[in-house]
């Protein structure tokens, strides 16, 4: 029987505290003590923190830095620039992993599906030559499946409901991406939980029934969804973290 591992040293458990001291040493870009530098990501490389943590200390962003200093080793660079990939690849899986949906009714699974049309339309319309605007590509598995999560945010916020709010909160949340590019760029970007935006902006303080469009050709339903398997797993977290 194996040695059973404590909770500290579980790889997604990490402390938050040391992972903020190891970014303040790593961001100084004058530090050139390699041998310094080298401990710390080899105690990184033992962990694997969340998109929070992540963020919090934006060690994903210092590791890319250090990747491109001049005054360190190939080999130390090359070794920062590996443990992003590694955690960048690790939370692209999570945000591409398979997302558990209930079945709805014929009518609630078409209507759903012209929101994300919608919602696709608004992020093409968008689209800018400006190198500050994030390009969306609906083409790209990554885009495709942010067009899908955040309806399924919206969704799941309803009570899993389609009717007037449903569709509100659909048009509220293309009203607010166009009014905030920043906003729109960090959703493209993953640079924001797509639960914190729909929760801190959609959700939050906001009847707002002029986001309804008068003109809209999508019907209306106030149709629960109903489940053969009455089953429903929470999604894991649709989390990147780093540009590229």
């Amino acid at each position: 029987m194996g040695k059973q591992l404590k909770i500290n040293e579980l790889k997604r458990v990490v402390n938050v505290d040391k992972f903020s001291q190891y970014a303040n040493i790593l961001k100084d870009a004058d530090n050139s003590d390699e041998k310094q530098i080298d401990s710390i990501l080899n105690e990184l490389a033992l962990k694997t923190p969340s998109r929070d943590v992540l963020m919090k200390t934006k060690l994903g962003f210092i590791l890319k830095e250090i990747s491109k200093r001049p005054n360190l080793s190939k080999k130390t660079r090359e070794k920062a620039l590996s443990l992003r990939t590694k955690w960048k690849e690790f939370h692209k899986r999570l945000l591409l992993a398979p997302k558990y949906d209930v079945k709805c009714d014929k009518p609630t699974t078409e209507s759903r599906q012209r929101a994300r049309e919608e919602l696709t339309k608004y992020f093409i319309k968008t689209n800018s030559a400006d190198s500050k605007t994030a390009l969306f590509d609906s083409n790209h598995e990554e885009h495709i499946s942010l067009i899908s999560d955040l309806e399924f945010t919206i969704f799941q916020q309803n009570d899993k409901l389609v009717n007037n709010k449903y569709f509100n909160l659909i048009r509220k949340c293309i009203n607010i991406l166009s009014q905030n590019s920043k906003l729109r760029n960090d959703l493209l970007n993953l640079n924001i939980k797509i639960e914190d935006l729909v929760n801190q902006y959609v959700i939050t303080g906001s009847p707002g029934n002029r986001f309804i469009s008068k003109t809209t050709s999508i019907n209306f339903f106030d149709t629960p969804c109903t489940s053969s398997t009455k089953e429903f797993l929470q999604i894991d977290e649709s989390i990147d973290f780093l540009k590229n």
